[in-house]
C-alpha cells in the first residue's frame, strides 16, 4: 500500500489576518521549523509537504529538512493570506489544504492524506499513523457536538474527499459569522457520509504537541490530561465499533 503523505499547513506572515495572539512572523517561523523537525525526527512518515499562504521565503526551512535523506520533503508558498483578513484564518487554511492538493507533487500521487497544522507535531505519531494505515477510509477525525464540530488541526482523508467535500464548503467558512474550519469538515463527513463513503474516528488521541497561533499559549498536553484524553479516546472508539 502507498504511504500515505503528511501536510503541514503554514501561514508565517499573517498580515492583518485578525485573532492571532502570535504573529510576528520571525517567532512563527521558528515555530514552524521546530514543528518539522520534530515530525521527522520522529520517523514516523517519508514524505511531507509543507504548503505556506503568505509568499514567505522557506529557504530556511528548507536547509534544515536537507538534513533529513530518507525522508521526501516538499515545500509550496503562495500568496493566498488575503482571504485571512477578509473571512478569518480558518477559510485561509482550507484554501491552503486545497492548494496544496491541487499542485503538489506528492500529493498528486498519494491516496491518503494526513493534515496537521503546521506549527504542531504529535508525541505518539509513530504508533497513529501506523494505525492510520491500517485502516480504510475516505475521511478520519474525531467529530462530537452533536456531529457538528470535527477537529481539524489532525485529521486523514482521501484527496478524493478534500477536493470533492472539503472543498465545497471553501465559500461557507466565516469566523466572523462563527462557521469555522472545523465546522466545516464536520459537514463534509457527514456529507459524504450520506453519499456512501466511509469515515472512521482516529484509531488513538493524537497527542498534539506546540504553540497555538490563536491564543499564543502553549497546547502540549501534561501527562494527566494525556491519560484523561486516552480514555475518553478509547471510550469513543469503543462505542463506535459495538454500537450496531
Amino acid at each position: 500500500m502507498p504511504t500515505p503523505v503528511l501536510l503541514l499547513t503554514a501561514t508565517i506572515d499573517t498580515g492583518s489576518t485578525p485573532r492571532v495572539a502570535r504573529s510576528d512572523p520571525g517567532t512563527r517561523l521558528k515555530d514552524y521549523e521546530q514543528a518539522l523537525l520534530r515530525w521527522l525526527r520522529s520517523l514516523s512518515i517519508d514524505k511531507v509537504v509543507f504548503c505556506e499562504n503568505s509568499g514567505y521565503d522557506l529557504s530556511t526551512l528548507e536547509t534544515a529538512a536537507a538534513q533529513f535523506s530518507d525522508c521526501q520533503v516538499e515545500f509550496l508558498s503562495f500568496n493566498g493570506n488575503a482571504v485571512g483578513a477578509l473571512r478569518g484564518k480558518g477559510s485561509a487554511e482550507l484554501a491552503i489544504i486545497l492548494h496544496a492538493v491541487s499542485h503538489s507533487r506528492l500529493l498528486s500521487r498519494a491516496q491518503t492524506v494526513i493534515k496537521c497544522t503546521g506549527r504542531l507535531s504529535v508525541r505518539n505519531a509513530p504508533s497513529l499513523i501506523s494505525k492510520i494505515e491500517a485502516e480504510q477510509f475516505d475521511v478520519m477525525c474525531d467529530i462530537g457536538r452533536y456531529l457538528t464540530y470535527a477537529d481539524s488541526r489532525f485529521f486523514a482523508a482521501t484527496p478524493d474527499f478534500i477536493a470533492n467535500y472539503l472543498g465545497r464548503e471553501r465559500d461557507t467558512v466565516n469566523d466572523f459569522s462563527g462557521i469555522y474550519l472545523e465546522h466545516a469538515l464536520a459537514c463534509a463527513t457527514t456529507r459524504a457520509l450520506a453519499d456512501r463513503n466511509i469515515w472512521r474516528p482516529l484509531p488513538a488521541n493524537p497527542q498534539i504537541m506546540g504553540i497555538s497561533g490563536t491564543i499564543g499559549s502553549n497546547i502540549t498536553d501534561g501527562p494527566v490530561k494525556r491519560e484523561i484524553r486516552r480514555v475518553y479516546s478509547w471510550i469513543r472508539r469503543f462505542v463506535y465499533r459495538h454500537r450496531w
